[in-house]
């Protein structure tokens, strides 16, 4: 209740206070009345009243007598002292109420300036709290600021730091593009060279005065043919610009064996002419007599001999020394001559798919009485099904030999590469969108609609796919090796690409196959009379140019990449409005790992075995699993209790895959599941 409204109590005392002084003028004015009432018979009060001086005086008298105090009493006149009464409590209660009125006017006034400082103090107060409030919210509001920019900032990095990684791509592409034009000026120097010493062995052999005294050994000429052989393969690998130092100093060593070749013949002709010169002066000085004409049989069968053998070797020199003119013909690109010039098809870009191919081949039909012990570590099947996937990529790169020999293109194949290794360098899953533009970047450069037109040549559709294959599995041995998460965006643009185009699909599994033949899988045994290093090339180990052979954690490691993205393209989804199944889905996982436990275990696969199961389980156990619920668990029990101790007898005791394999299978058993692995993109990302 304000301070300036009265209560009911202080309204009651005031008004008792009032009425106590009133009724004691009330008492006085009745005794006064009562006294005159016998006396006076009219009215005395009022404006009717009936008054003469008697009257007045004896009122006047009687009021003296009465009034006990020598009190001196003013005159008054007859109306006011008719009124008297009226007067005074008029004048009680007017008094009063102005008093009332005036304290009522104070308590208001102090209540009201009660008020104002009240008012006073709560405005300071919303004053305090809205300045509290308003740098409440500008703190806020920097932190949030604060925080959009370090996300800004992040973001501008990671920006940066790929821009960066991109250009160091292109740096070191470039870089390796400059070493090799280098290379090949200084391997073509010394090829004209050692065409050089090839004519100046066919003019000696052209030139010397007695052609059916000159023999050329066997032995030599084979020499000669395998030069020539060898100086073909370097050629193919310039056409194809995958030369390396090693090709070098292979020409090299052709250009000494060829000096010593070439002084070999310089000689033997020297001395074959200087006993030209001396039969001939023998003759001149010699009777001719019929005794010494006639030459034996023997002598003439022998010297026939002779004539046929130099005619032969003449005939070596000679096509050799064509096909070396031709293959330079071909290198400074008369077009004119190189269509008239026969020349052998050109081996595949990739020499060791051939090779491979080939070494197989030869030793199975070099093993046709050990074929039990071939397919007892090799499945049938599956062996024909590795020989199938190359000899298909040989045929695919076969049909582009006189695309990448012809130097109208080359301009074009820089562009598709370019136009493929960069938005597959950017693949990942950072959001749909950036995934979406990848995909669709890949898709018009394949279907023709960007630049380059592959259509632009008949085969230039067939290069980009071989090529973008090669790139994508290449990121499998790289990128996905060390950030094993990025396989699954990577997988999604393959699965999504493979619905547009099937051949690229199997150019893929080709690579695949190529690179690490795990992924078909086959594990193949050293075979008689192998060499190690064909042996380690055909498992998927790499050479450097020094011949040192790649160590073994890192072949690991580059063989895990490769089958986590195998892997994740078995159980990749497809897009968001694609109704087609994948094309090579889960059932290709669920294959793999039926055919390696038909797989006998052996000692020098038992790592790089338990690396790829640990790979597949982690990858695809999950969906595996939820698709095949009672067939997958009983696999995982047959590979813990008897396929991985079969694998731990004849591996290393202690090793570290077979360990991790271990520990997999038995927490997934306890547990009875396999978690998803991290990195999987889900259903509706895109």
């Amino acid at each position: 209740m304000p301070h300036f409204v009265s209560t009911k109590d202080e309204i009651v005392q005031n008004m008792d206070d009032i009425n106590s002084n009133f009724a004691s003028l009330k008492v006085s004015v009745l005794k006064k009345a009562s006294r005159i009432s016998g006396e006076v018979d009219r009215i005395t009060i009022g404006p009717n009243s009936i008054t003469n001086e008697n009257e007045n005086k004896k009122s006047e008298n009687i009021e003296n007598e009465q009034n006990s105090c020598n009190i001196t009493i003013p005159k008054k006149s007859i109306h006011s002292q008719n009124n008297g009464i009226t007067f005074s409590v008029k004048k009680i209660l007017l008094e009063s109420e102005y008093q009332r009125k005036e304290e009522v006017q104070k308590e208001i006034e102090r209540h009201w300036q009660h008020m104002k400082e009240n008012g006073k103090v709560i405005q300071e107060h919303i004053a305090v709290s809205r300045s509290h409030m308003a740098r409440e919210r500008e703190r806020r509001n920097k932190e949030n600021y604060a925080y959009i920019l370090a996300e800004e900032r992040m973001a501008e990095q990671e920006e940066i730091r790929r821009r960066h990684e991109r250009q160091k791509e292109v740096e070191e592409y470039r870089k390796e593009i400059k070493e090799k034009e280098e290379l090949t000026k200084k391997i073509m120097i010394l090829r004209n060279m050692y065409v050089k010493k090839y004519h100046d062995i066919i003019e000696l052999s052209e030139n010397f005065k007695d052609k059916n005294s000159f023999t050329l050994s066997s032995s030599y000429a084979v020499k000669l043919e395998e030069l020539h052989l060898q100086m073909k393969v370097v050629d193919e690998k310039i056409k194809i610009g995958d030369i390396t130092s090693v090709d070098l100093n292979i020409i090299v060593n052709l250009i000494h064996q060829i000096d010593e070749m070439h002084g070999m013949f310089k000689s033997e002709i020297d001395r074959i002419n200087v006993q030209c010169e001396r039969n001939l002066v023998g003759t001149e000085n010699t009777v001719h007599s019929h005794t010494q004409l006639p030459v034996s049989e023997s002598q003439e069968l022998k010297n026939n001999q002779t004539i046929s053998e130099t005619v032969i070797s003449e005939q070596i020199i000679q096509n050799t020394a064509n096909n070396s003119e031709n293959n330079n013909f071909q290198e400074y690109g008369d077009e004119e001559k190189q269509r008239n010039l026969q020349t052998d098809n050109i081996s595949s870009d990739i020499s060791q798919i051939t090779s491979s191919t080939a070494n197989i081949e030869e030793n199975i039909s070099k093993t046709e009485l050990d074929k039990d012990h071939l397919y007892e570590y090799v499945d049938k099947d599956l062996l024909e099904t590795y020989m199938n996937s190359q000899k298909f990529f040989e045929n695919h790169v076969k049909m582009l030999d006189e695309f990448l020999l012809s130097a109208a293109t080359k301009k074009f194949r820089f562009e598709c590469q370019k136009a493929i290794n960069i938005p597959v360098n950017a693949i990942s899953g950072i959001n749909q969108q950036h995934l979406k533009d990848k995909y669709e970047r890949l898709y018009n450069l394949l279907m023709g609609k960007s630049w380059p037109d592959v259509n632009q040549y008949p085969q230039g559709a067939a290069f980009c796919k071989n090529i973008l294959a090669k790139k994508i599995v290449n990121q499998g041995e790289t990128l996905v090796s060390s950030k094993p998460k990025m396989a699954f965006p990577i997988a999604a643009i393959i699965v999504a690409l493979w619905n547009d185009h099937s051949d690229f699909g199997d150019l893929l599994l080709s690579h695949f196959h190529n690179v690490c033949p795990f992924t078909v899988p086959i594990f193949m045994p050293k075979m008689v009379g192998q060499s190690n290093e064909d042996y380690y090339k055909l498992m998927g180990y790499k050479y450097d140019e020094d011949g040192t052979i790649e160590k073994h954690d890192k072949f690991l490691k580059r063989m895990s990449g490769l089958m986590r993205l195998y892997a994740s393209i078995t159980i990749t989804i497809q897009r968001k409005g694609i109704t087609k199944t994948n094309p090579h889905g889960l059932q290709n996982a669920w294959r793999w790992l039926a055919a390696i436990l038909n797989i006998e275990p052996r000692k020098e696969v038992s790592d790089i075995c338990a690396t790829l199961l640990l790979d597949m389980l982690e990858v695809a156990g999950n969906t595996l699993w939820t698709a095949y619920p009672k067939q997958f668990h009983k696999l995982l029990i047959l590979l813990s209790e008897e396929y991985y101790p079969r694998m731990k007898n004849v591996g290393c005791i202690g090793s570290g895959p077979l360990v991790r394999l271990d520990e997999f299978l038995r927490n997934s058993l306890s547990k009875g599941s396999i978690p998803a692995p991290d990195g999987q993109l889900p259903p509706d990302f895109w």
